[in-house]
């Protein structure tokens, strides 16, 4: 007698099989900030029509890709949790390096290098500086790709008016940076220091998708914690 073997797939194909085309890319990139969009503007985004738009975004909805909510008389996606994003971001870096072998890799313009959203925390040049900065200061302590708030950073958190709430679940993850090639860090507790420097002004976004710029209050908080940025 013979007995199955047990499946050792992770069982991934749906998920490769949902990103795997380049309409639902153009979607993923779309909500690669955190926020949620409309189907309408996604669809015009993809160049596609409501109804082509209402497949893809089924089907990303159905691989545990994006989340989906009525509001009024609208549909509301986003990227279901700081896991997905890490995927995609992760999907970019690689194919970054695929096409850098073959020649076609262009450079990403300097202000998404220097600092963007990815999801719902800083990236670029000085979202991984910040990460750095967190670990060596004490204020975030690594176990692995994952993070948890100190007692020190706690108090920093109160001193800087940053909403941070501990839970038992990781703080913080490692997050590959598909344009500096070392991590930065990604999960609540990034996500509560961008929505910080978000209402305070620290930050403001660019015309160029998820490129943010640095205020002078911007400035000033990175200096703060050690930072020495170019005049």
């Amino acid at each position: 007698m013979t007995f199955p073997r047990p499946s050792t797939q992770a069982g991934f194909a749906r998920v490769a099989e949902a990103l795997g085309d380049p309409a639902r890319e153009a979607i993923v990139s779309a909500l690669a900030d955190g926020k949620a969009m409309p189907a309408g503007e996604l669809a015009a985004l993809a160049g596609l029509s409501p109804q082509g738009a209402s497949a893809h975004l089924q089907k990303l909805v159905d691989a545990g890709v994006l989340s989906a909510w009525p509001q009024g008389r609208f549909r509301y996606y986003r990227i279901v949790d700081h896991d997905v994003a890490a995927l995609i971001e992760g999907l970019v870096h690689l194919a970054g390096k695929l096409d850098n072998g073959r020649g076609r890799w262009a450079l990403p313009c300097e202000e998404l290098r220097q600092l963007r959203t990815c999801y719902c925390h800083l990236a670029g040049r000085l979202g991984v500086w910040l990460g750095d900065a967190l670990v060596r200061r004490g204020l975030v302590v690594l176990d692995g790709r994952t993070g948890q708030v100190t007692d020190r950073g706690l108090l920093w958190c109160r001193s800087e008016g940053i909403d941070f709430k501990p839970s038992r679940s990781p703080h913080c993850r490692l997050c590959n940076d598909w344009t500096e090639r070392v991590p930065h860090l990604s999960g609540p507790f990034p996500t509560a220091i961008l929505k910080r420097l978000s209402e305070t002004r620290c930050v403001a976004p660019l015309r160029i998708a998820r490129a943010l710029r640095l205020t002078a209050r911007g400035r000033a908080f990175f200096e703060r914690l050690g930072a020495r940025l170019p005049c």
